[in-house]
């Protein structure tokens, strides 16, 4: 799930930072600040928690569009710099069909470990924390193994059970793996008939812990399909704007009797050849299918392709074909919403995220484990016999 963007709202950076947070939380927030304040004797003046306590990082540290963004940017150049440059894979290109086609080959190795689609992204090591809107830091400390000490220091504050306890009051939990961190309870007070903690603040949004999911949050598998179709065709037009033209080798024989390739290829009558270069122009970006319906459904089939990837899915051949017909037909029968909703339920629970390698937010993984595993998969996307993944279109047309 994503955070509807007009329930966000400033929360007290200081000068020199604006932030933003889920409406509920700043208010939450400006409060539990002005609370410290009153009580700032109670706050040692070498203690890490300042009584003027400030945002430094927020929902915009972990803003989807933007990192998402460079996330997929990342993907495409290391697939044009590395794996299109391998044997002159770049030559299979030459429209939009094609390259859709190449890309899938490449993405199908790493999806495990790089998901390519929204809804992967997001339950990834890859996305921040802090798309949820509810979750704020008060200092600029490091996350990370090696910046233990920091953790230490924290934990360590003659302040930091006086925070802990203060911060309850107003609906945060403070991460012990980050001290500085303050993390919203959506059901803090829930049980409460005084109203305390987070619950009050919710009341005064017009939600509570049993909708706030519903009314705030927006979930991701809605527009999975559309993305990714929206990713692929942005892929390929900055492809195409980078190299619209490309050159292919050919292998031309030179036949006995043609004197115009014999004058080219040899001296005598024996039957010779020559490798050429053509220059040829890429096709510029347009839909796969004109039939919207078609252009749909193939989506549809590499959307449950990627995700039974991307969760770990065991599937073969045979069983992959088995959920495509049961998804087309909840598409023809019902809706694409339906479809989506059978992909969704289908692969959002049956086995577990593959958190154990690093990421921009994850540090649960030695130095020497992340190169391994890197090395495993940079092996898997340059060796296509390491890899049984196909994709096929819809209504018996190959693709």
């Amino acid at each position: 799930i994503i955070l509807d963007h007009m329930n966000l709202k400033q929360i007290y950076g200081g000068r020199k930072g604006t932030h933003f947070a889920a409406d509920f939380v700043a208010s939450a927030f400006r409060d539990f600040r002005l609370n410290i304040q009153k009580v700032n004797n109670a706050i040692d003046k070498k203690s890490l928690y300042k009584s003027n306590m400030k945002v430094h990082k927020a929902w915009g540290h972990g803003d989807l569009e933007y990192n998402y963004n460079n996330y997929i940017n990342n993907i495409y150049s290391e697939f044009v710099n590395s794996y299109l440059s391998t044997d002159r894979r770049y030559e299979k290109i030459n429209n939009f069909k094609s390259f859709v086609k190449q890309f899938m080959v490449y993405i199908l190795r790493i999806a495990r470990d790089f998901p390519i689609t929204r809804s992967g992204y997001v339950i990834s090591n890859h996305c921040s924390p802090f798309i949820s809107g509810l979750m704020i830091e008060i200092s600029k400390q490091e996350h990370g193994i090696q910046n233990n000490s920091n953790v230490i220091q924290f934990l360590k504050d003659p302040n930091y059970k006086f925070i802990v306890n203060e911060a309850r009051k107003f609906g945060f939990m403070v991460d012990i793996n980050a001290p500085w961190r303050f993390v919203f309870n959506i059901f803090s007070g829930a049980l409460n008939p005084s109203l305390a903690g987070g619950q009050k603040y919710l009341n005064k949004h017009g939600v509570n812990h049993e909708n706030i999911l519903n009314f705030y949050y927006r979930k991701c598998y809605l527009d999975d399909r559309l993305n990714l179709e929206n990713v692929l065709f942005s892929l390929y037009d900055a492809f195409y704007t980078q190299f619209n033209t490309y050159e292919e080798m050919k292998y031309i024989v030179c036949e006995k009797g043609n004197p115009e390739l014999r004058s080219s290829f040899a001296l005598n009558d024996a039957v010779r050849g020559r490798v050429v270069t053509e220059r040829k122009d890429r096709v510029p970006p347009s839909p796969i299918f004109t039939d919207s319906n078609k252009n749909e459904e193939y989506w549809l089939k590499a959307l449950l392709k990627l995700r039974m990837v991307e969760c770990g899915m065991p599937h073969t051949t045979q069983s992959f074909e088995f959920y495509v017909t049961k998804m087309l037909a909840e598409k023809r029968n019902f809706s694409e919403e339906a479809a989506l909703l059978y992909i969704n339920n289908l692969t959002k629970g049956l086995m577990g995220t593959k958190f154990i390698s690093k990421g921009s937010y994850w540090y649960g993984s030695s130095e020497n484990e992340y190169a391994s595993r890197k090395r495993e998969a940079k092996a898997k996307r340059l060796r296509p016999d390491r890899v049984q993944y196909q994709i096929t279109g819809t209504k018996n047309i190959v693709k």
